[in-house]
This record gives structure tokens, C-alpha cells and sequence, in this order.
């Protein structure tokens, strides 16, 4: 038997054929959850709904949300060989996204590794939802302002064109009587 772990990630993918609020409210009931919660799940960023578990457990996992109408990933955990001195440290304890914090056990957070550039500098990232580019890199945009007094909406199914815009064609009458229809052969 294999000993690869796996984490069951969700980002909010539904079947198709589901509502996402029936899904939602399926999912709530599941792991008993409250709406933001829920919510939050619906991101569209993959999520951690359960972490470390054995190919076994994990399937059970993504057949149950499956049910549910949700689309789980199961992602392989990469498992490398740990340094000599890291076995003999103490697990570190990785906080459960649907416990209250109170609920939960304190979690031992790893200092982040510096890690120079290129050039020298410290790498990081911004929070989700800032601006990537520094004031002084943006490009400044002008509202223009279009006169639209000339256009008109139609209600749907009416006719594009008004009666003055309209071409008159005479119908032309055609001399059909010398042609015959054969039968099919």
C-alpha cells in the first residue's frame, strides 16, 4: 500500500446541472458550516477542506462532495526526505479552516526564510486585493465623454428600422407556368 498523502482542495466548482445556492446549502449542512464560511470556500482559490490524509480517505472525501454537487481536487502532497535536524523538531500544527479560533489548538507558525533576488533585494508578496503596480507606474486614464442623445433602445421583437427608413419594393411577378416538378426517381 502506498504511503502518499493527499489534500482534498475545493474552489468553489460545482456538477453541472446544480445551483450553486442548493450546493452551498448542501455544503454547509455537510461540515456544518456558517454562510461566510461557505462563502469563502466559493472564492474560486483552492481551499484545504482536509490535509495529509491517504489516498483511501481522501477519495471518500471527493465522492461525498461530489454528492453533494461540489467538484473536489485531490493534489498529491509532495513528501521529501526531511533534513536530520528537522525530525527530531516537533510537528508543527496546521490551523483547521472550519474551527473556530477557539476551537482550535495553538498553531506553531515556522519563521518564512529570507531569500534574496537577484539583485539582492527580499522577496514577498502584496495582500490579496492590493494594487501590484506603485503609484508612479500607473498610467493615467481620462474619461471621455461620448453624446449618446442620438441612440434609442427598441423593446425586444420590434422592428430595427421605423417606416420612413424603410425601401418600398414593388414585387415582381415571375412567369413560372413553362417549369414542372418531376418526381423522384
Amino acid at each position: 500500500m502506498s504511503d502518499q498523502q493527499f489534500d482534498v482542495l475545493f474552489r468553489g466548482d460545482i456538477v453541472a446541472g446544480q445551483s450553486v445556492g442548493d450546493v452551498k446549502e448542501r455544503l454547509a449542512g455537510l461540515f456544518k458550516l456558517e454562510a461566510a464560511k461557505v462563502d469563502q470556500l466559493f472564492s474560486g482559490r483552492p481551499a484545504a477542506i482536509r490535509r495529509n490524509l491517504d489516498e483511501a480517505g481522501a477519495k471518500k472525501y471527493e465522492q461525498a462532495l461530489l454528492k453533494i454537487g461540489a467538484i473536489a481536487e485531490l493534489r498529491p502532497v509532495k513528501v521529501d526526505a526531511p533534513p536530520a535536524e528537522a525530525v527530531t523538531s516537533a510537528p508543527v500544527a496546521r490551523p483547521n479552516p472550519f474551527l473556530e479560533p477557539a476551537e482550535q489548538a495553538p498553531v506553531a507558525t515556522p519563521e518564512p526564510a529570507e531569500q534574496p533576488t537577484a539583485d539582492g533585494g527580499d522577496m514577498s508578496l502584496a495582500p490579496v486585493g492590493s494594487d501590484v503596480l506603485r503609484p508612479d507606474e500607473r498610467s493615467s486614464v481620462t474619461a471621455t465623454e461620448v453624446d449618446v442623445s442620438a441612440l434609442a433602445l427598441e423593446p425586444g421583437g420590434g422592428e430595427i428600422l421605423h417606416a420612413d427608413e424603410k425601401q418600398s419594393v414593388e414585387a415582381t411577378q415571375v412567369d413560372t407556368s413553362h417549369l414542372e416538378v418531376l418526381p423522384p426517381s
